[in-house]
């Protein structure tokens, strides 16, 4: 939860935001020019209204009074004009910002560590990344440029007050201003930390949407409805009682302007009305126009107090996304070396990793995979097989020993470019909601229909992807959710397979196969592997008896190193695995 309370507003943080106008400083200078053009025809209504009546009217001179209203057209369709110039530059103003925020804080999420994303919830992130930054773009539509133009708009309205009505009269009307800025700095102190704890549930409410919607088979498949039924009206009413305390400010500070307003006419009435009708110095065109200007003083003064709230809430959203941006300490270790052509010679030299201190899940791991070479990594759940594969890839970084591809220390290569030479197929295939086309080639333009169906022909899937509805056009759903676990793995495979990569990593890619894919599966595995340095992390040991080397691991350590049937004949933790599978199977 962000921590509730501090300065009303945060000027180093509105620095920092406004950064990002830099780039659209004239559109921004534009919009202010345009607010300072509106404060002062703003001002300019009441002082004609004033003469309206005291010069025109009173006077009796039609003439006058035909002319004075013309100007007074004038001035309302050129308040419109600047109103619609000005609202528009100023939501492009804002729509521009969040958009270059937008893709800053996408490329930096890109850029963490998968750490990262095992201890931060997607929703939470959902959050900064869509409604977040949405609110950061009323800092400029709704907030720091309206505030300017109402604070201008005021300033202008009360020297015209003072030097063109009567000093006493202005003094007895404005008297009860003192109030009105006590209340408004109230109010936005008391609003400020609704606004963050509301954002914070807002944030919890997306997570856990998020999480138990994505789980619900779960939730169903336990009978677990009514319990997190009852989680989600906790975090409900959590997110309510928020908002309501949002609401309670401003249920009562609207009313109270509203009544200093009314106090303040009455003053101006009552000083004003009974100079007029002792035959004082306040005439009955200025008593009407300094209602009037009450009027529009204390317009701008409440909205003042509603704007401050709306850059308030552009501020909280600010200071989440800028902790985003500005945690360094996330970001990936890259090196600058770069392997081209990759060979794929790879060494694991006296590896140790743990997740958390103290827990080992790697120690002293040691091997060699020569290049083309086929190694396939086996052991019991908790081994440490997919924890290889993590550190090979660089998902995670290592905490003793070394690795090294193609004799450089993997933490010295950069790891964008290493990564375009491997191919990572998983257990647990992500589809994304789109075709069969572009879940092969994500986003790669340069590869044809034709290298596809020829590459899925070379790995023995083509009657496959032809039997699809509508073959590579063929929408996969949210997750690839339409097809079976086989047919995710067999589209990873030729994922795989079409970038020609100069290692494949395999991680249990063939454990959620059934016995109608599995030959097709051995087919493409086979095609995968040739010509190329394999690393295949298996669960389904008759999947990797074909390959060159097994490595054993036990608890985090290598205990057994060889081929399938030297592991059988020595009669070890191989054998033990191998015999437990298939006496099972039997």
């Amino acid at each position: 939860m962000s921590k509730v309370g501090g300065k009303a507003f945060d000027f180093k943080l509105f620095t920092k935001v406004m950064t990002y106008a830099r780039p659209y400083q004239g559109l921004f200078w534009g919009s202010v020019v345009l607010t300072v053009v509106l404060g002062a025809l703003g001002t300019a209504r009441p002082i004609i209204t004033k003469m309206i009546i005291d010069d025109a009217i009173l006077a009796l001179d039609a003439a006058y009074l035909v002319n004075l209203s013309l100007w007074l057209v004038a001035l309302l369709i050129l308040e419109s004009l600047g109103q619609f110039g000005f609202m528009y530059a100023a939501n492009w103003l804002g729509q521009s910002i969040i958009k270059d925020i937008r893709i800053e804080l996408y490329d930096k999420l890109q850029s963490f560590k998968l750490g990262f994303y095992d201890r931060t919830p997607i929703g939470q992130l959902v959050t900064r990344v869509v409604s977040d930054i949405e609110t950061i773009s009323q800092i400029f539509s709704q907030g720091i440029l309206v505030i300017f133009g109402d604070l201008f708009r005021i300033v202008v309205m009360l020297f015209a007050m003072f030097f063109y009505f009567n000093p006493v009269l202005v003094l007895i009307s404005l008297s009860i201003i003192p109030v009105l800025f006590i209340a408004t700095r109230w109010f936005q102190r008391g609003i400020k930390g609704a606004f963050q704890r509301v954002r914070s549930e807002i944030s919890n409410l997306n997570t856990f949407v998020q999480e138990h919607l994505g789980g619900m088979n779960v939730v169903q498949a336990f009978g677990r409805e009514q319990q997190e039924s009852e989680k989600f009206r906790t975090i409900n009413s959590r997110h309510r009682d928020a908002n309501i305390e949002s609401i309670f400010y401003y249920a009562l500070f609207f009313p109270i302007i509203e009544v200093l307003s009314a106090i303040s006419i009455g003053l101006a009435v009552w000083y004003g009305g009974m100079n007029a009708a002792q035959g004082g110095a306040v005439t009955v065109g200025e008593l009407t126009a300094m209602i009037i200007f009450i009027g529009m003083l204390f317009r701008p003064l409440r909205q003042l107090a509603d704007r401050f709230n709306t850059l308030q809430m552009g501020m909280v959203a600010s200071e989440r996304v800028l902790k985003l941006l500005e945690s360094d300490h996330e970001r990936e270790a890259n090196g600058t070396k770069v392997l081209r052509p990759l060979k794929g010679a790879i060494e694991f030299e006296s590896v140790d990793f743990h997740y958390n201190e103290g827990e080992p899940i790697l120690h002293e791991v040691s091997f060699k995979v020569a290049p083309g070479e086929t190694v396939a990594v086996v052991g019991a759940t908790g081994a440490g097989k997919s924890t290889i594969i993590s550190i090979l890839m660089g998902f995670y970084p290592y905490s003793k020993g070394r690795v090294s591809i193609d004799g450089e220390a993997l933490k010295e290569l950069d790891l964008h470019d290493l990564r375009q030479q491997l191919a990572l197929v998983l257990q647990d295939v992500f589809l994304f909601s789109d075709t069969v086309r572009s879940n092969i080639v994500l986003g790669d333009e340069t590869i044809s229909d034709e290298a596809i169906l020829k590459a899925a022909e070379a790995i023995g899937i083509f009657e496959f992807i032809q039997g699809l509805p509508d073959g590579l056009d063929y929408n996969v759903q949210e997750r690839g959710g339409v097809l079976s676990a086989g047919q995710r793995q067999l589209l990873a495979f030729l994922r795989a397979y079409i970038t020609n990569p100069a290692v494949l990593i395999l991680d249990e890619a063939t454990s959620s196969i059934d016995s109608h894919t599995e030959e097709m599966i051995q087919r493409a595995l086979i095609a995968l592997t040739q010509n190329r340095t394999s690393v295949i992390i298996a669960h389904r040991l008759s999947t990797i008896q074909h390959a060159d080397r097994i490595i054993v691991l036990d608890k985090g350590r290598v205990v057994e190193m060889g081929s399938h049937q030297q592991l059988l004949e020595k009669g070890g933790a191989y054998y033990n695995l191998y015999e437990k599978q298939f006496a099972s199977v039997e």
